[in-house]
């Protein structure tokens, strides 16, 4: 009794594989020969003979899916590689950039430095260090100009006094010499009368 439940399932499986077989030979493997592996997986699937639950498959779609995998997944690694290589690369290539800027940023701000400085004295100055310094020299000199006129005048005043009190002291001594030369000429002539006098008693 197994046996004929045996090969009565033999040859059914046997005639219901046989349209799928032949339709297999008929379009060959162009299903798994190109596409995405989910594609090729689709097609084996698609074109297997169905038992029961399960999905009887040809060893050579397996052995062929196999390579396909292998193969793309040789092929993701090659362009993995690439990838990471490329980024390694431009990796690289942001590093030198970065540098780049960062000397570039230090030679912009130097030059700032220096379009924004002055050199005064050996010593590098900011343009509102120099301002300022500037605005203190002159306001420091017209400081020194306006003490010095104040001296200036204050001299010239007390020159124009001392001129003023030297003329009138002149005049008093010249009103004085002219006051004793007087009297000395009147008392030279009392003193010649007096001789004639003496004179005129011996």
């Amino acid at each position: 009794m197994k046996k004929l439940i045996t090969s009565t399932l033999f040859v059914l499986l046997f005639f219901i594989g046989q349209p799928i077989s032949l339709n297999a030979q008929e379009s060959g493997n162009s299903g798994l020969e190109g596409g995405t592996i989910g594609s090729q997986f689709d097609y084996a699937i698609k074109k297997s003979n169905t038992f029961e639950a399960f999905k009887v498959v040809r060893t050579s779609w397996l052995y062929k899916l196999k390579g396909n995998a292998i193969d793309s997944v040789k092929a993701l690694q090659k362009n993995i590689v690439s990838l990471e290589n490329k980024v390694q690369d431009q990796q690289k290539e942001v590093n030198v950039l970065k540098s780049n800027l960062r000397e570039t940023n230090e030679k912009l701000e130097l030059a700032t430095k220096e379009k924004d400085s002055f050199s005064f004295l050996g010593m590098l100055l900011t343009k509102g260090v120099y301002g300022t310094m500037v605005w203190t020299i002159i306001f420091s000199l017209i400081v020194a100009l306006l003490i010095m006129i104040f001296l200036f005048k204050r001299s010239n005043t007390i020159t124009i006094k001392t001129k003023e009190t030297l003329g009138e002291k002149q005049e008093e001594f010249d009103a004085h010499r002219k006051w004793a030369l007087e009297r000395e000429q009147t008392l030279a002539r009392e003193l010649n009368k007096l001789k004639q006098k003496y004179k005129g008693l011996d």
